[in-house]
């Protein structure tokens, strides 16, 4: 916890919300009952959240925000409606959703069941059922804004007028870097009934280079036209430290065992053969990037030094490698609260400074570290070259980035809605 005094008003709080994916509603339980939990609000997918009802129902109690995800940017695209986001209520199981199935007022819309969904379950906030735009989808952005209205007009009959929107805009790395092209969707955002901007671009994510995040940085600037929170949906790492401290958002989102980038490589196509589970995954800092729980266990086998520069040795957290290895997504988690506690707490004019020097140059030297660890293994070492490469270069850039950015007015701060507030806990979360 913080022991900084503030004569004025406090620093913006960089807001985190974490999505709870598919069978890690179990875990969640578990660390909400243990008091681990310190994120802004908790995102829920409609196709899973008749399963997760306790966890959601226990949160709730708590005072903590919900989140729906319709799912409807999944259900609409070929490459993905007949995977478990069918299970929505709304969702079609033999095909995408069409165009028609958004006209409000009539059999096929799914507005108004969305509506019902969210006020029965006890959502906050609904992230608007908008679609990809990338490829030849733009034609959907009309269909979204219209549906986004809808969407208010239905929850204000539903008796859901408390539940908040926050539109979901999902682009491609191509689009959001042309300028004229981001002047036209701010243009049709604006008036919309929404209280933030939830953006989820494809090819951009925590593996980003420095120049990456430059021009992301630029372009997400646009947006603060609109004068409502900016969140970057599905990222993490130092992608989603950088363009926070920076000022140019507000906040970023990911989950308990992934979900920091985002990729639509299969979306539009038809869908093949299911893919296998993957290993589970450390997110190791240091290196910022995610190894499996096996390539770090041979990793502590080989080095001591290596057990002394990555055991969590927190007691508030894992307190020993064996625990760290065991529950791997609580001690990310455990991390990210740390990082984004002690960034909140620096005011605006000097957070870029202190980002830059206390905690990327940090993971930069870490990562130079640990390309010297002996006895590692040769490729641990070669993933620990390649990140201080892309850390060093990362450093460079944003160094340039921020003095060409200069002070900029920081992207509205994320609050919890006043439908959650009003149950009496305070909307800036303590570490």
């Amino acid at each position: 916890m913080s022991n900084v005094v503030h004569l004025h008003k406090p620093p913006p709080q960089i807001a985190h919300y974490l999505r709870i994916g598919y069978r890690e509603h179990v875990l969640g339980d578990r660390m909400r009952a243990e008091g681990r939990f310190a994120e802004q609000g908790f995102v829920f997918d409609a196709c899973h959240a008749e399963a997760q009802a306790d966890l959601i129902r226990d949160l709730r109690a708590e005072g903590r925000e919900l989140i729906l995800d319709t799912n409807i940017a999944e259900q609409s695209v070929v490459g993905r409606f007949s995977g478990t986001v069918a299970n929505a209520p709304w969702a079609r199981k033999d095909s995408p959703l069409e165009a028609e199935d958004f006209r409000a007022g009539t059999n096929r819309s799914v507005v108004e069941p969305i509506s019902r969904f969210a006020v029965a379950k006890g959502f906050h906030t609904i992230l608007s059922p908008t679609h990809y735009l990338g490829g030849d989808q733009f034609f959907w952005f009309d269909v979204d804004r219209r549906s986004c209205q809808s969407l208010r007009d239905a929850l204000d009959r539903e008796g859901g007028r408390h539940v908040g929107i926050n539109y979901a805009l999902i682009l491609d790395n191509a689009q959001i870097k042309d300028t004229d092209f981001v002047k036209g969707i701010v243009a049709g955002l604006q008036g919309l009934p929404i209280a933030a901007l939830w953006l989820r671009v494809a090819g951009f994510g925590v593996d980003a280079t420095g120049a990456g995040v430059d021009k992301m940085a630029r372009a997400v600037l646009q947006f603060h036209e609109l004068g409502i929170p900016i969140i970057m949906d599905r990222l993490g790492g130092q992608t989603a430290l950088a363009l926070s401290s920076l000022g140019v958002t507000s906040g970023y989102t990911n989950g308990m065992k992934g979900k920091d980038g985002f990729q639509t490589g299969g979306w539009l196509k038809p869908r093949g053969g299911g893919g296998g589970g993957n290993d589970r995954a450390v997110f190791v800092s240091g290196l910022d990037r995610r190894m499996s729980v096996k390539e770090m266990k041979a990793l502590f086998d080989a080095s001591a030094t290596a057990r002394s520069v990555y055991g969590c040795r927190d007691s508030g957290c894992c307190s020993n490698i064996e625990a760290m290895l065991r529950e791997p997504e609580a001690h990310h988690l455990r991390e990210q609260q740390k990082t984004l506690a002690d960034l909140s707490q620096v005011p605006e004019a000097r957070r870029p400074d202190y980002y830059l020097d206390n905690h990327l140059d940090a993971m930069r030297l870490k990562a130079e570290r640990s390309a010297r660890l002996k006895k590692a293994p040769e490729d641990f070492i070669k993933k620990a070259e390649k990140a201080t490469t892309r850390l060093t270069r990362m450093t460079t850039a944003l160094e340039q980035t921020f003095q060409k950015i200069g002070q900029i007015p920081f992207a509205p701060e994320a609050t919890l809605p006043s439908s959650v507030a009003a149950q009496g806990v305070s909307s800036r979360k303590k570490p």
